[in-house]
């Protein structure tokens, strides 16, 4: 199915490519990868992720982190935003590494 879907999108495809340190700021909807690691350095990542206060997750994250709904700039509405649609609640992985959860896909 991967490759399905890259052969789909390959035409639309925009490298972002930095040197050691540089960021990379996208939705968190946009379809995305990175080519394989051939170098003999392990790839670091880290993620944060920003939403609205008053967006709150249907289900608990299964990486919490400490700074989990640390309010960034605004006031606390006291209020949840909601919207009319349907979803299945998602599984729970049983490992929370971003690239176990990569392998699958």
């Amino acid at each position: 199915m991967a490759d399905a879907v890259y052969e789909k999108h390959k035409p639309d495809i925009v490298r972002c490519t930095g040197k050691a340190g540089s960021v990379c700021l996208m939705h968190s909807s946009l379809l995305h990868g990175s080519a394989p690691n051939m170098s003999g350095s392990q790839r670091t990542l880290y993620i944060a992720t920003c939403y609205s206060e008053d967006a709150v997750e249907l289900s608990a994250n299964a990486l919490p982190s400490r700074h989990t709904h640390e309010l960034v700039c605004g006031e606390i509405s006291g209020r949840v935003r909601c919207s009319s649609y349907e979803m299945e609640i998602p599984e729970v992985p049983k490992d929370t590494s971003f690239f176990a959860q990569q392998a699958v896909g």
